[in-house]
Order: C-alpha cells, then sequence, then structure tokens
C-alpha cells in the first residue's frame, strides 16, 4: 500500500495473485473478485469485524477505504475458525495501524494534484491531501494515530451506446436502394452518445488510541469515518433509428454514410436532447473496542465489541428535451472510430426558445383515470439504502504443555445483528400543471454542451438536481420492478467457535497451522411489499405496508490449514473446509407481485404473472480444497497453488411456468381468471450447485541475486486461470421480476477466466521506479444506473487491461529528510469500458483516458 499510485485499498488489492476488480465507468476500481467469484461471495472486514456496506447487497464498496488510512489488508483465501464473517470465495481483511507497534513518533504528510482523461477532449482535474500523526505516551503505555484524507476531483468520460438490431434500406447517391443494411456498431433500433461528468469529493478520518498499562492488558479503541459525494452530470443525445436512410454509402454491407430523417416527437420518436444527474452520497462509520487480558499464566481472553453503519442517498434525476419540428441527421464514419454527426438545423439544439424539455418519446406507459396518456418529460429515481451492524465477541486462548501436538486453543462466541433497508422511489418527470402536459423551458442555469460524445455534435444543457427546476414535477408510479427494490433485512447470527494450533512433525516432517470448527446459527427475516400488481405501470401504491417473513438454521463449518517445511525454502500449504456465502439482500426480499396477463402477445395473456423474493433462502454453500508448493530465495518467491471448490447449492432464479396461484389469489385480492389459477411465477431459490477449480501462479524475483549490477531492480507477476461447471440461465440486462429465459445460459457472475499482473520496479538511493500492468479477461458483472431504478443490472463485460507507473525520490539525509517527490499515472494505456451484447458485439462503451498525479510527501520520524 503506497508503493504505487494506489488512491484506495481495492487498487492495491487487485494487484495480488488469484483477485481482480471491476472496474466502473471512470476507470477506478470499486469491487474485489476472489478466485473467480462475484464481489457478494467475499466476507469484508475492518479489524476483524463484519463491515457494512453502501450498496444493494454484502459486497462493500472497497472504494470508500483511502489508502493512506489503511495500514495494511490480509486476504484469507481459506476459512479459518475464528474469523467472524467469512465468505464463500475469501475474506477481505482491512487493518488499521497499531500506534504502539511504531517505534516513536510520526508526522506525515502528502499533497497531490493531477488531471483525469487525459486524451478525451475535455480534462479533469484532482486534488487530494492526507495529514497522518502517530505518537506514544506514558512510558509507551499509550499510543495514538490519527489520519485525515481529503479528495477534490472531476472526471470526464466519452460514452457510446445504442440499443435493438434493427438494419435499414439504404439509397445511394444514385438511387439504388440497397435493402438489410447494417448500421455501425453499436447502433440499432436506436443510438445514444454522452458526455459524462463526475465530480468527486470524498473526506476520510481514522483514530486509533491503544492502552497497555503492561504485558498482560492491552486495550484499543479505533474509529473510522468516511464521506463522499458524487455528481455525475451526463449530457446525451440519443435517438431512434427507426427511418431508412438516403444519400448512403455502404460498404460490406455496412452503412459509413447517410442520413436519417428525424421525424416530430413524441409520436415519431424523435431526437433527444437528454440531461441526467446522479448526485450519489454515502457515509460510513465504523467504531470498535478490543481489551485482551492474560489473566493466568496460561490463559489470555478478548472481548471485542463493535458498531458500524453505512448509509447512502442516491437519486438519479433525468430530463428529455427536443424539438417540435422535424429534422435531419447525417453521419459520417468513413474513417472508422466515433461518427460524426450533422444537424440540419444545428442551432435549434442550442437555442432555449426553440428546444423545450417535453414528452420527447411517449415512453410512460400509464394512463390517468380518465384514459388519457400521462406524459413523460423525464425520470426521477434513486434508493436510500441503510446498514447496520452491530457484534460482540468474546473468545479465549488456553496455551497447552510443551510436547502436544498443539500449541494451544481458543474458542469462544460471536453475536451480531444486521439490517439493512432500502427505500425505492420512482416517477416521471411531468409539466407543473393540472395534466402533467407542457413544454417546460430550461432553467436559468442552462449552458452548451459542445462535441456530444466526440461526434461533433452541440446541444443545451443543464445540471438536474433533487429539487428539480421551475416548471417540473414528479407524477410518482409503481409497478412490480419498482415495488420489489424497497425492503428490509434482519439477520442475527451466533458463531461458536474453536480452533487448535498445530506444531508437531509428521514422520521427520514438521507440520504446522490450524484445526478448527463454527458452528453458525442463523435468525433471518425480510420484509417486502405483496401486492397485486404486475409490470404495468400504476399510479397509486396497490401494496399498502411492508410485510415479514423469515425463517432459522444452522451451518457447521470445518476448516484445516496445515503446512510444511521441507527445508531448502520449500514450503507446503493444504487448506481444506466447508463454507458458505449468504443471498444476496435483493434475492431474500420478502416481495410478491402478481396479476393477471392483459398482453395479448404474451404466451401468458389471460393467465397469472408473478415475481417474488425468498426470505427462506439458505447460503451458498461449497466444499473448498487448497493446495500450495512455495520456494522461497533471498529477498523473493515462486509459487504455484491449485484450488477447487465443490458449491453444494447455488441460488439462482427460476421461473415455474406453471405455478398455483391459489393461496395468494384471495389475499391480494386476485380474481382468478377463466384460464384458471395457475400462472407463470419468477423467484430466487437453492438449487444444484457446480464445480469451480483453478491454478496460481506468482514469483518475486530481485535482479540482484543473479547481476549485482541491478541491485534494487526486481519484478513480481502472477497468473491465475479459474474455470466453473456451473451454468446459470441467462439473466444478463434482466431484473429480478423478469421470467427466465428458457434459452441461452451464462458463467458465474464475476469469472474471468484468467487474470495476468507484472509489475518492474527499482528501489534504492531513495529512488523508486515503478511500472505495473494488470489484465484480466470478459466477464459478467453487475452494473448499477442502467436499468431503471438504478437497480444492479448483469451485464457481459468486455476484457481490459489498465497500466499504472510512478517515479519518485525521496531525501535520504540532510534538512531535507524525509521530504519526497513522486509523479505517478494510472490508465496510462487510456483503457475503453465496453459493454458486450449476447453476441459478443459492442453494446456501449465509455472512454476514459489517463490520470497523472504530482505528489509532495514529508514524514517525519
Amino acid at each position: 500500500i503506497g508503493k504505487l499510485p494506489d488512491t484506495t485499498i481495492a487498487e492495491s488489492l487487485a494487484r495480488l495473485p488469484g483477485l481482480t476488480t471491476q472496474r466502473t465507468r471512470d476507470g477506478q476500481a470499486s469491487t474485489i473478485t476472489i478466485r473467480g467469484l462475484g464481489a457478494d461471495f467475499n466476507g469484508y472486514l475492518l479489524n476483524g469485524r463484519e463491515q457494512a456496506s453502501t450498496g444493494d447487497s454484502r459486497a462493500v464498496d472497497l472504494s470508500v477505504y483511502p489508502a493512506e488510512l489503511i495500514g495494511g489488508a490480509t486476504v484469507y483465501k481459506t476459512g479459518d475458525a475464528t474469523l467472524m464473517g467469512a465468505g464463500l470465495a475469501g475474506t477481505i481483511d482491512n487493518k488499521l495501524i497499531d500506534p504502539l507497534s511504531f517505534p516513536g513518533r510520526v508526522l506525515a504528510v502528502n499533497a497531490s494534484k493531477g488531471k483525469t482523461g487525459r486524451g478525451l477532449p475535455v480534462e479533469g482535474d484532482n486534488k487530494r491531501f492526507s495529514l497522518s500523526y502517530i505518537d506514544q505516551f506514558a512510558d509507551r503505555k499509550v499510543g495514538i494515530a490519527l489520519g485525515f484524507v481529503r479528495v477534490d476531483g472531476t472526471a470526464n468520460q466519452l460514452e457510446t451506446g445504442g440499443w435493438g438490431s434493427a438494419t435499414v434500406d439504404a439509397t445511394l447517391a444514385n438511387g439504388q436502394v440497397v435493402k438489410g443494411v447494417r448500421l455501425p456498431d453499436p447502433w440499432g433500433n436506436g443510438m445514444d452518445y454522452k458526455n459524462r461528468r463526475t465530480t468527486d469529493k470524498r473526506d476520510g478520518a481514522a483514530a486509533i488510541i491503544t492502552f497497555k498499562p503492561n504485558k498482560d492488558l492491552s486495550s484499543q479503541l479505533d474509529l473510522f469515518y468516511s464521506k463522499i459525494n458524487d455528481y455525475v452530470k451526463i449530457a446525451e443525445f440519443q435517438g431512434g433509428l427507426g427511418t431508412n436512410i438516403t444519400n448512403a454509402t455502404v460498404v460490406n454491407g455496412e452503412a459509413v454514410k447517410g442520413t436519417f430523417a428525424i421525424p416530430i416527437g413524441p409520436a415519431g420518436n424523435g431526437l433527444i436532447a437528454r440531461s441526467e444527474g446522479i448526485q450519489q452520497d454515502d457515509k460510513i462509520v465504523s467504531a470498535g473496542w478490543r481489551t485482551e487480558w492474560a489473566f493466568a499464566p496460561t490463559w489470555k481472553g478478548t472481548f471485542d465489541v463493535s458498531h458500524n453503519s453505512a448509509k447512502r442517498v442516491e437519486r438519479d434525476i433525468e430530463a428529455y428535451a427536443g424539438m417540435a419540428t422535424t429534422d435531419t441527421l447525417t453521419f459520417d464514419n468513413t474513417g472508422g472510430g466515433t461518427p460524426q454527426f450533422t444537424l440540419g438545423k444545428p442551432l435549434s439544439y442550442t437555442d432555449p426558445s426553440l428546444i423545450k424539455v417535453r414528452d420527447q418519446t411517449g415512453w410512460s406507459g400509464v394512463n390517468y383515470a380518465d384514459g388519457t396518456v400521462v406524459p413523460q418529460a423525464g425520470y426521477a429515481k434513486g434508493p436510500d439504502v441503510t446498514d447496520k451492524v452491530t457484534a460482540a465477541r468474546l473468545d479465549f486462548r488456553k496455551d497447552l504443555a510443551e510436547g502436544s501436538m498443539f500449541t494451544d486453543l481458543q474458542f469462544g462466541v460471536n453475536y451480531s445483528k444486521r439490517t439493512k433497508e432500502r427505500f425505492s422511489d420512482e416517477g416521471l418527470v411531468v409539466a407543473d400543471t393540472a395534466t402533467g402536459r407542457g413544454l417546460i423551458n430550461f432553467p436559468a442555469d442552462a449552458y452548451v454542451e459542445n462535441n456530444i460524445g466526440g461526434t461533433g455534435i452541440n446541444m443545451l444543457t443543464f445540471d438536474p438536481k433533487v429539487g428539480l427546476w421551475p416548471g417540473a414535477r414528479i407524477q410518482r408510479k409503481y409497478n412490480d420492478d419498482i415495488l420489489s427494490k424497497t425492503w428490509t433485512v434482519e439477520e442475527k447470527v451466533t458463531t461458536a467457535f474453536l480452533k487448535a494450533n498445530v506444531d508437531t512433525t509428521v514422520g521427520k516432517l514438521p507440520v504446522r497451522g490450524n484445526v478448527g470448527v463454527q458452528v453458525v446459527n442463523t435468525d433471518q427475516s425480510s420484509a417486502g411489499y405483496r401486492a397485486q400488481v404486475g409490470s404495468s405501470v400504476t399510479l397509486n401504491n396497490p401494496a399498502g405496508e411492508l410485510r415479514t417473513d423469515g425463517t432459522k438454521y444452522t451451518d457447521v463449518l470445518p476448516t484445516m490449514n496445515l503446512s510444511s517445511d521441507l527445508g531448502g525454502g520449500n514450503i507446503i500449504r493444504l487448506g481444506a473446509g466447508q463454507q458458505i456465502a449468504r443471498a444476496t439482500l435483493t434475492d431474500l426480499r420478502n416481495s410478491f407481485a402478481a396479476s393477471v396477463s392483459t398482453d395479448a402477445a404474451s404466451r401468458n395473456f389471460g393467465r397469472f404473472v408473478g415475481s417474488a423474493g425468498n426470505p427462506n433462502l439458505k447460503p451458498f454453500k461449497a466444499k473448498a480444497l487448497d493446495l500450495s508448493y512455495e520456494k522461497y530465495f533471498k529477498g523473493g518467491y515462486v509459487s504455484v497453488a491449485g484450488f477447487y471448490k465443490k458449491l453444494d447449492t447455488y441460488i439462482t432464479t427460476v421461473t415455474d411456468v406453471n405455478y398455483d396461484f391459489s393461496a395468494y389469489a384471495q389475499q391480494l385480492g386476485l380474481v382468478v381468471p377463466p384460464a384458471g389459477a395457475k400462472g407463470e411465477f419468477t423467484t430466487p431459490t437453492n438449487g444444484n450447485g457446480g464445480n469451480l477449480s483453478g491454478v496460481e501462479l506468482a514469483a518475486s524475483v530481485p535482479f540482484g541475486n543473479f547481476v549485482s549490477l541491478l541491485n534494487g531492480f526486481g519484478a513480481t507477476a502472477s497468473y491465475s486461470y479459474t474455470d466453473s461447471s456451473v451454468k446459470l440461465p441467462d439473466l444478463t440486462g434482466l431484473n429480478p421480476n423478469q421470467p427466465v429465459p428458457t434459452t441461452g445460459s451464462m458463467t458465474l457472475p464475476g469469472l474471468s477466466k484468467e487474470n495476468t499482473k507484472a509489475m518492474l520496479y527499482y528501489e534504492g538511493y531513495g529512488f523508486s521506479a515503478f511500472i505495473a500492468h494488470n489484465q484480466r479477461t470478459s466477464y459478467i458483472g453487475p452494473v448499477a444506473n442502467d436499468a431503471t431504478g438504478g437497480y444492479p443490472t448483469l451485464k457481459r463485460i468486455q476484457g481490459s487491461s489498465w497500466v499504472s507507473a510512478q517515479i519518485g525520490y525521496e531525501f535520504q539525509q540532510g534538512y531535507l529528510k524525509g521530504l519526497g517527490l513522486r509523479l505517478e499515472g494510472n490508465n496510462l494505456n487510456k483503457p475503453v469500458y465496453r459493454q458486450l451484447k449476447p453476441d459478443g458485439s459492442i453494446d456501449s462503451e465509455t472512454r476514459t483516458g489517463a490520470s497523472v498525479f504530482l505528489k509532495v510527501l514529508y514524514k517525519l520520524q
């Protein structure tokens, strides 16, 4: 941590063998995947304590932990009986520093300033400041550590997307008509180009107080605080491509040039000048108090209490604007890359007297009580998420007599209570009139955004906020998808554990390690809406109040971790055990929705259709086996590790096409249709598992071991390959209430088959230089804000690589001793984030550019 330009702990962890990260659209690391299993399969700890999350489920957004406030991190790939809140994939334990572990006072100040989005038409900037103070008092009986970080930055991205897969008829310049012409990727039935601007403000603080009056008693209080205020502004040029093209140039069946006729909206689905603002406010507070007391010569007891909370308030406001007249749109993609566009009436899209926020598309899909259509001039959505974890732990350690194969026993009990609430609110943006109809003027602070998506198009835009703007209001709406996004989950978990540490010999081989077991009792319950409602929208909430259900269960989880030193720096390690990962909180919601299908084109026309969460889900469960060989030599090592997980149960969404709704019809006031009480029902369930296996190769080699002239130079590298027999229904692009497709399949979310990392470095005489390369192959991952309401939706994400580098110097003596300068860079290869369609073609792509920072450091100790 700190050796490379890693601003968060997520960036640092992604450099470890077998670990990788899902990069966000702004090119930053947020979550960690361990051995091909998604972020929800991990355990997340801070100083050994389970952590709450700001996201929609269990996965912790690790970008909230500034690297400056974390002293280190331990990643457990195998189980340990004393590890609470462990995951099935692995467990990440971030560690705050212990002030009494330092020999004296330390004062460290870091300041950096940099540019983001290098290589894009508009660059962003970033300022970062951190201060750390560590000291000891009362003859080193008291230690304190204080840290503070502030970040203030902006970043810009260019994004390209489309939808559908339509072709067009193209009329060439000579009048010839060519039918079935493809449009440039990723166009189809429509296209959109975006300028994204992110404003990121963060404050982080940590405080640790340690009291150790003697060798037998130690008590530590630690506090951690993080606050993030993000605002993402999107200026988007979007439109349907339902018309044929003229003046076309066609090459190999694809139109590289042509003109669309843009009709009048909303009936004509006209061109949209879209303004969107996503406001996200996160706050993390964590507090823990641990006391250790050696109350007898061979006994030690530890008591630990903690509480942490995470809160996110997210609002996404969209506004659609357009013209009331027809227009033309000419594109030219003869040079490849981003097409260049020309509008027939370009000035009209920047003139506030001509362009208005309006129902440009007829997207609302809902009627007023009198049967008239409700307009949709925009959309408002977003959840409030609150997650709280309170825990208490008591454990004892008993040293055993010498000569036994066990050196000591550790046993105890841990109790935790986790409560997570998600409340969602959605609605249409309409004119502030009785009917909601009418044109809405742009606000007074509107401005012109140039070169949208790099296409050459300019448009009038503004920054939508929660309070909307004069002339606009929200018309709330409801359906099964919207209601299912509000839920609460409570888990009370009591864990009894026993671990014996091993130090013995087998034959002539020394064997060390531990064996243990956890008995985990879970009492879980959840609340959600239950309503007579389907996918069709209504303006009134049909659900009433939240209803609660749940279950109890017990898991027995044995663990074993053994190692043997073969001599000469050769070590073999063996790990085995039973592992669990609790269901995602979305799947646990106690929601239920049902209705009679009125869609004449549906296979369920006139039949019941419904969906639900499942508050009775049991955890994912797997048997795990790990084996590794490590060779250590002066300053370096090489290793090979293999792992195998047998997934006994795996939670997935299923659709029963012949489900009996009789039990719910009367409860929800449903009238049984002539087709009967059976229909189509979608819900998550505990299903069959499968296998997950892989191999990890890693090496760290100081070059000076071989050539003395290369002292200080070295390299680290790792390669991992993971495969799985688990094949799941293709849920990409679907919300939790949509029926599971009968065709197609997908791999495990988070699974990249190959992950490669390499780093070259030099350290010596105060100089340091590093260059690192990370790469992962394509995978399926959850993406928020791609679907209405911002629910994480599974998307196919193209594999990518990213390059980081640093060069610096720290003065070693004299008045400037402790002063350092660094030039750092992230995403220097300017990676492009791409989401893919099922056939592998591009669905959308985002260009983030590179980031470069100049950092000044000073450490007094």
